[in-house]
């Protein structure tokens, strides 16, 4: 009876655990300019003129070494892990690009046009993932059910990204607003990119056991 209530463990193989532990991996990417500058800064020697292309080295360096990371994991050979940190690149792109424009706020912008400029760049960026990264995965099919499950996942990240923006216009006065503002910032940055990257693996992993199923 315990065996049976008990949750299963994760496995290695499976995707949405190799996506998962990658978004680390694209999340320093996106930390990593700041860092960089800030240290250069405080040495003496600032690179205001740097800020963008730092940004774009690390933000894709970073989008890159998850799709890498997650072949690793998933103990792919050396062309499909090449193939998935290429699959991994327009995806960032599209995502780094949203989440550059959310950096230029200052919190006063309209909720409804800072959704609209988040939300829809996300779903493509994490559409894109789902069919790159399947076929460079040899999942060449997800169907409408799992392009669709990818879709929600990147709108959701696309959501945790405009929390603290939610924040700002919803203008409430309440104690310890203050923190409560910075636990929706890291909230918000940590989970637009672990939610869509779990999301897609979990439709990967969907597709490739209909694959198998299919075979048998």
């Amino acid at each position: 009876m315990r065996t049976l209530l008990t949750k299963a463990a994760s496995r290695d193989d499976e995707i949405r655990v190799a996506f998962s532990r990658a978004a680390r991996l694209a999340l320093a990417g996106l930390l990593g300019a700041p860092a960089m500058l800030g240290l250069a800064s405080a040495a003496g020697y600032p690179l205001r003129d740097a800020v963008d292309e730092a940004f774009w080295a690390c933000a894709l360096a970073g989008f890159g070494g998850a799709g890498w990371f997650a072949g690793s994991r998933l103990a792919v050979g050396p062309l499909r892990k090449a193939a998935l940190a290429a699959a991994f690149l327009p995806a960032g792109t599209v995502a780094a690009s949203a989440i550059r424009g959310l950096q230029g706020l200052t919190g006063r912008e309209s909720m409804l046009a800072v959704a609209a400029a988040t939300v829809p760049a996300f779903t493509v960026a994490f559409l894109l993932a789902g069919a790159l990264g399947g076929r460079a995965l040899g999942i060449s099919r997800l169907g409408a059910r799992g392009l669709l499950m990818c879709a929600a996942g990147g709108a959701a990240g696309g959501a945790f990204a405009t929390l603290p923006f939610a924040w700002a216009w919803l203008q409430c006065d309440v104690p310890g607003g203050s923190f409560l503002a910075a636990g929706l910032a890291v909230a918000g940055f940590l989970g637009c990119l672990i939610v869509p990257f779990h999301v897609v693996g979990l439709a990967l992993d969907q597709a490739r056991r209909g694959r198998d199923l299919a075979r048998t």
